[in-house]
């Protein structure tokens, strides 16, 4: 009955997403002298259905119905070339558990950020709402330099599904759609050096988790876990090159980026980093992720990505024995991974993605499929479908990393305005 469920939702969505497109609003806009406002929004409701692999020590029930709607109300301001200042409001109303399964609604507590701009709406037993400041900054300075102070995304990552080099609030590699980064509380410094180079100065607060808290964070820093980078990017022969270094929450690290085309057919992505991880529950070592992508004549894109993680298990005994000794890793918990994305725009309206992701490790993987419609220039209907498979059994042998993940069908209407 419940797989019946699953095709029958999967079906309406499909349908869905051929209903004819009607038009809709723009955004807000206003100009005096040389002060500019900008007032842009979003509202996005999405529902979804999670089949549960048999595993009691994991899910209480074989199958759950999550929900979302969120709001967001996004302002920037410009005075001229040298302030600028923006904002991004979210207010979001989901059900417990949150809809982020598929990856459409990144779980605001999951983010390392102060607690103090979080107001918890209410919070039930399957319900929750709240109203949080996910981005908030002030950028001065024209030229060669910029400061930008406040919450913030922050990235320095070239790769798309694994992404050793972001460090703060990374996507998963089966999230699709990325609007919004969340923000976390940084300062950050630009020099453009040349028309070729430049270099970043970042420092992000950290923070401990507090149980006790409505956000899940505590609202004051904890100095230990503050994150300080230095980032070199150049532009030489046909690619970017960048270096970085510093400390990430105590664990010093140093890594390196490139990005380009080779003979304007094959774009390569590549980052990687090693890190001296001075945290139990963090492994450390290098992480390398190597990227190849290529877009062929009728819309069609395919990328490849290889990652190579020396902190993760080499065996599911390792796995096993660190489980039993109470040291389990977070983070990826493999040590070869690859992903395969096949894209193709059927037509200007619609188009659609499959993903392949491996774990060599375990021999466990996952597909997902992603179809967005859109509906007008600001609407559109996005469906994903996520199937993983591996070893789901528990007892003394660890189940496979994407084998406890659910069987997952979502979809989600957009609306910018």
């Amino acid at each position: 009955m419940k797989i019946f469920l699953f095709v029958l939702g999967a079906g309406l969505a499909t349908v869905s997403l051929l209903l004819p497109p009607s038009p809709t609003m723009g955004f807000y806009q206003a100009e005096a002298g040389d002060h500019t406002l900008h007032l842009t929004g979003s509202v996005s409701a999405g529902l979804g259905r999670a089949l549960y692999p048999d595993v009691p020590q994991l899910y209480a029930e074989r199958g759950d119905t999550a929900w979302s709607g969120d709001v967001r109300l996004l302002a920037d301001a410009f005075k001229a070339d040298t302030l600028r200042a923006g904002v991004n409001i979210l207010q979001f109303y989901h059900s417990t558990p949150p809809f982020s399964r598929g990856g459409e609604v990144f779980d605001v507590r999951d983010v390392e950020r102060s607690g103090l701009f979080f107001l918890s709406e209410h919070q039930g037993a399957h319900t929750q709402a709240g109203l949080v400041l996910d981005a908030f900054r002030l950028a001065c300075g024209g030229g060669r330099n910029e400061l930008v102070v406040g919450r913030q995304p922050v990235s320095l990552s070239v790769t798309f599904y694994f992404s050793p080099n972001d460090f703060f609030a990374p996507f998963a590699p089966q999230t699709f759609y990325r609007v919004y980064k969340p923000g976390v509380d940084a300062l950050r410094f630009e020099r453009r050096l040349s028309n070729l180079s430049q270099l970043t100065v970042i420092g992000v607060l950290g923070y401990e988790r507090d149980p006790q808290a409505d956000s899940g964070w505590s609202r004051s820093p904890d100095w230990d876990r503050t994150s300080v980078l230095g980032r070199y990017v150049l532009d030489a022969g046909g690619f970017e090159w960048g270096a970085l270094g510093g400390v990430v929450r105590d664990s010093p690290v140093a890594g390196a980026s490139l990005q380009g085309e080779l003979f304007h057919w094959l774009g390569i992505r590549a980052e990687g980093h090693y890190l001296d991880s001075r945290q139990e529950d963090r492994a450390g070592g290098l992480m390398v992720n190597i990227g190849l992508e290529h877009q062929f004549s009728g819309n069609l894109t395919i990328r490849l990505e290889q990652m190579y993680n020396e902190g993760g298990y080499s065996s599911a005994a390792q796995a096993q024995a660190d489980l039993l000794a109470g040291t389990g890793r977070s983070g990826y918990l493999g040590r070869q991974y690859t992903a395969l994305n096949i894209g193709y725009e059927f037509t200007p309206l619609l188009r659609a993605e499959i993903l392949h992701l491996r774990n060599w490790t375990d021999g466990s993987r996952a597909t997902s499929l992603y179809g967005v419609y859109s509906l007008s220039d600001e609407a559109e209907l996005a469906l994903t479908v996520t199937i993983p498979a591996g070893d789901a059994a528990g007892g003394r042998t660890p189940p496979a990393e994407f084998g406890v993940q659910p069987v997952w069908c979502a979809l989600v209407y957009r609306h910018y305005f």
